[in-house]
């Protein structure tokens, strides 16, 4: 197989908050949407009941705020969360990966396991500022990072990988 891209990425919990973001933008999106608003509103509530406890002199007010900034601090920090509990389960010796990309499928290999895929395995490829995210089903995600490329450049990478699964690259924020 003659490789056209190498890329090592090592995971840590950034990586893994990066993929939770992917998928939740992606995969999960309307399910993550329900979820957030759902949360917004219970926040909301919170907020309101603190205010009127507070007006009503309640010395319980704060009961009601703390659980508003508690339940803001799980629903905007929930892709860093996801990535600091999933690092603690990935082993040590699956975090450093070296992905090799040719003309027919790519290779994914850490020292724990090696991998070979075919594009048409990948159901969605995104991309954040700093990452190239694959996902072949709900439950399996792959994160390349942007600056791991050791043979190409991120930029014809993108076309690549476009060109290979014959779909667009999206781009998450």
């Amino acid at each position: 197989m003659e490789i056209e891209f190498m890329n090592q990425t090592v995971i840590g919990s950034r990586e893994l908050a990066a993929l939770s973001k992917g998928v939740r933008k992606s995969v999960r999106r309307g399910r993550s949407r329900i979820v957030r608003i759902a949360g917004g509103a219970v926040i909301l509530l919170n907020i309101f009941f603190a205010w009127v406890s507070f007006r009503a002199g309640d010395s319980r007010w704060w009961v009601n705020g703390a659980l508003a900034v508690f339940l803001l601090v799980l629903v905007g920090g929930e892709d860093i969360l996801n990535g600091r509990a999933h690092i603690k389960r990935l082993p040590p010796e699956a975090r450093e990966i070296t992905a090799s990309f040719g003309p027919e499928g790519y290779t994914h290999v850490s020292k724990a396991a090696g991998s070979r895929f075919r594009y048409d395995q990948i159901q969605i490829v995104c991309e954040t500022p700093e990452y190239f995210l694959f996902y072949l089903d709900h439950n399996l995600g792959q994160i390349y990072a942007k600056s791991g490329f050791t043979k190409g450049t991120a930029m014809a990478f993108r076309r690549f990988i476009s060109a290979k699964t014959g779909m667009p690259v999206r781009n998450i924020q």
